[in-house]
């Protein structure tokens, strides 16, 4: 059966706390238009046949997820308005994830350090990293390799988040460890980022 893709609309606060950081940068109360990073144009996730060994199902798991990343990146510095691109590189928990994060952004109210909730947009820079630790590679809907998962520390010390009023966002610990799934779409033939599973643990 093939993934359908979701694009799920909304604000879940509990998707910001996932996925981001303490920011310890300065604040950029008064940001105007210029000072906004203008997302580049999103490479395109390219067609490919299943993969031929595990060693090139990790290698092309990674590069999805690395984009996953920056796209999500470029998606919020924008303002978080326009998800679109963010179908191209996940699906299912992950695209969610993404999706309802870019909403948070857009629509606010945000959690300052302050513990006040404030309203409107939030301005972002930056995007989450993260460094592997292990991965492997197992069957998915009949494909061997088909689905790579990579355990990994989720680096978010330069994704930086500001309420509308200029405040530092709140933000979990920057740095914890994460199992990424990335499976082969058949349909598509495209690896997509598929969840994100955090361990609950620093690294």
């Amino acid at each position: 059966m093939s993934i359908k893709r979701l694009a799920i609309a909304g604000i879940i606060a509990a998707a910001l706390t996932l996925t981001a950081c303490t920011g310890t940068g300065n604040q950029n109360p008064t940001a105007s238009p210029t000072d906004t990073p203008t997302p580049t144009p999103t490479a395109s996730n390219a067609q490919v046949p299943p993969p031929a060994s595990e060693d090139e199902a990790i290698t092309a798991a990674e590069t999805v997820l690395t984009q996953y990343f920056v796209t999500r990146g470029e998606v919020n510095a924008a303002g978080g308005t326009d998800t679109a691109p963010l179908e191209a590189w996940a699906t299912g928990r992950a695209l969610e994830v993404a999706v309802n994060d870019a909403a948070g952004i857009a629509e606010g109210p945000i959690l300052n350090v302050d513990q006040v909730n404030v309203e409107g947009p939030a301005t972002t820079e930056g995007a989450i990293k993260y460094e592997t630790v292990a991965s492997y590679g197992q069957e998915w809907e009949g494909i061997e390799n088909g689905l790579v998962t990579i355990n990994a520390c989720q680096d978010a010390s330069e994704y930086k988040v500001w309420a509308s009023d200029g405040s530092e966002a709140m933000r979990p610990e920057a740095r914890s460890t994460f199992d990424y799934q990335v499976v082969y779409d058949s349909e598509s033939e495209t690896w997509l980022v598929y969840n994100l599973i955090s361990l609950g643990e620093s690294c």
